[in-house]
């Protein structure tokens, strides 16, 4: 027969929570010195704070922001109350914060109610805690993205129940058809082109193989309007067969962006469909994109110029500060009221063609780009071209008959009258000054028809062309205006432009000279004609007043003229003030040598 051992209480209470995960204490208020059953605090690390004064050196080990547990204590001493439970963090022994809850109750009382002795327990939260702040977080994290991103967030637990867990319907004005009945009231508010595609995607056989869906359409709201919605669902139960029977998701107002997606498309198509053609290049002039009008006038395939130069299609070739600049003076003369501006593009042949083009600079997502809207207008050039050829050819007939026909009457009338002035001399002296009088108007009128039959056709291949026409200019030049006129050449390589073009030119350069003269009071007028293989210009530069701003932008008859007769070539004219003083007329023009072979 065996005999029990029996052991004290507080020996077996000891005994008992050895190595448990909370720990026993007990208090004696009047000497603050507390007794620990077991040896729990040695487990999780912290300093049990044994002896006399125990509260304070306690308190100095607990989180700051936690003062709350210490201030229950003295009010359960105090009897103010009759028990408390506090969660709080204490500073391990490896200076480690760690969770706790205490629950405390006074054991033993004076008659004045003030406790003589505290017994508590206090258990290890740590890791159930610290996974509750983590979940919260996560949660306020969640709420906080979801109200960023305005997600409205809903749960179908069960066939026919359905709920919001937010109330974003509410923001969008939308019914949020909550409770029993749900799916056939919110299936009346889907707009009825999308209702088939969003049923396919609800069904719980199609959504449940999948496990989720995502489906865009459009809802009635509450006044009437459609408004675009982006919604994603995801099973979150399933039955014994696998068939889902309850699913979560959110939906996302995606009115905004979708109307600007439709919009976008609807520009495409205009942009696909548009004869007119479109290039959007960056800042350093580089393509990156183009509309189909576009490649087909250049002879490119579908996206063959991206990437590539702008300035390479317009035959020029610049680099690093030169090329800004080019594109610069493209953008300027292309843009603004009435900017457009004729250039000369090569297609994929080497062939080139007339353009008029329209550029504007935009801003697109924060970066500068430019946008041209270009025409073929070779047709149209070549018309006039046409036009101004049979122009000048009968122009060039009516100088023609006024040099050979009434020029050679008039020499005639005036050898006649030559012929008679010593015999009307002789027979009647008083008249003879009369008929020397008719003779110089004769040969005035003779002089006159000159001048009207080279007006008419001033430029002669077969007299040396537009450079000795220009020549010519310049001498009359001194003569009838009394300036200093001067004629200066850099040919690179031989002129080679038609009868009519050349008379065009002349005549700018004409104009031009005319205008420094009488408006512009000039005392030195310089024309200058260059020529290489690629380009050809011609230049009138005077000091004289200078021309104004605003005359140069309004542009008279006279510097339209200039204009159009420089458009009629191929070319550009630009008008400038000079510094200090005067004006420069500049033509330029493509140049088209003949070949070598």
């Amino acid at each position: 027969m065996s005999h029990a051992t029996t052991l004290p209480a507080t020996e077996s209470l000891a005994l008992a929570l050895q190595g448990s995960d909370f720990g026993f204490w007990d208090i004696d208020v009047s000497n603050d010195e507390i007794v620990w059953h077991g040896d729990w605090y040695t487990i999780i690390g912290i300093d049990p704070c044994l002896g006399p004064r125990h509260s304070p050196r306690w308190a100095a080990r607990i989180h700051p922001e936690d003062s709350r547990p210490m201030s229950r204590y003295h009010d359960l001493v105090a009897g103010r109350i009759e028990h408390y439970e506090e969660e709080y963090r204490v500073q391990t022994r490896s200076g480690d914060w760690r969770w706790l809850m205490t629950r405390a109750r006074a054991t033993e009382r004076d008659v004045n109610g003030q406790a003589l002795r505290v017994a508590g327990l206090t258990m290890d939260i740590d890791a159930r805690k610290r996974t509750e702040l983590k979940l919260r977080d996560t949660e306020a994290r969640l709420e906080a993205a979801v109200l960023a991103t305005q997600l409205g967030v809903w749960e179908n637990p069960r066939k026919g129940l359905f709920r919001w867990l937010n109330d974003w319907c509410s923001a969008l004005d939308l019914d949020p058809c909550d409770g029993e009945g749900y799916s056939e009231r919110w299936r009346q508010l889907v707009h009825p082109d999308d209702i088939e595609r969003c049923i396919r995607q609800w069904d719980p056989q199609t959504a449940g193989d999948a496990g989720h869906y995502v489906v865009e359409y459009r809802v009635r709201t509450q006044h009437g309007r459609w408004r675009w919605i982006h919604e994603r669902g995801m099973v979150s139960a399933r039955d014994e067969t696998g068939c889902a029977t309850a699913f979560v998701g959110i939906c996302m107002d995606i009115d905004t962006r979708k109307r600007m997606e439709l919009e976008l498309q609807t520009q495409a198509r205009i942009l696909e469909t548009l004869r007119e053609g479109v290039v959007l290049f960056d800042a350093s002039g580089h393509i990156e994109f183009t509309n189909p009008a576009f490649d087909r006038m250049l002879g490119r395939d579908r996206g063959e110029l991206h990437g590539l130069p702008m300035l390479e299609l317009l035959n020029a070739h610049f680099r690093g500060k030169a090329q800004r600049s080019a594109i610069e003076r493209l953008i300027k003369r292309s843009s603004g009221r009435g900017g457009n501006r004729t250039v000369l593009l090569r297609r994929a042949d080497r062939s080139r063609f007339a353009a008029e083009v329209v550029a504007a600079t935009i801003d697109w997502n924060g970066e500068t780009k430019i946008l041209c809207v270009v025409q073929d207008i070779s047709d149209r050039k070549r018309l006039e071209q046409e036009i101004t050829e049979v122009a000048y050819q009968e122009r060039r007939r009516l100088g023609s008959d006024l040099h050979d026909g009434l020029g050679q009457d008039l020499t005639g009338i005036a050898l006649l009258l030559r012929g008679i002035a010593p015999l009307v001399s002789a027979a009647a002296a008083p008249i003879a000054p009369r008929v020397d009088e008719i003779i110089g108007l004769v040969n005035h009128a003779i002089e006159s028809t000159r001048e009207m039959a080279i007006g008419l056709s001033p430029v002669r291949l077969g007299r040396g062309g537009l450079v000795d026409a220009l020549g010519a200019l310049v001498e009359r030049a001194r003569a009838n205006f009394r300036v200093s006129a001067r004629l200066r050449l850099g040919l690179r390589c031989p002129l080679s432009i038609d009868e009519a073009s050349a008379a065009h030119l002349f005549l700018i350069a004409q104009e031009a000279l005319i205008n420094a003269c009488k408006h512009g009071h000039a005392r030195l007028v310089t024309i200058s004609l260059r020529v290489n293989r690629l380009f050809f210009s011609l230049s009138i530069a005077d000091d004289g007043i200078g021309i104004e701003p605003s005359s140069s932008a309004s542009a008279g008859m006279g510097l339209k003229i200039m204009r159009y007769r420089a458009g009629a070539v191929g070319g550009t004219l630009q008008i400038r003030r000079r510094r200090p003083a005067g004006t420069r007329v500049r033509c330029v023009c493509p140049h088209t040598p003949p070949s070598q072979d």
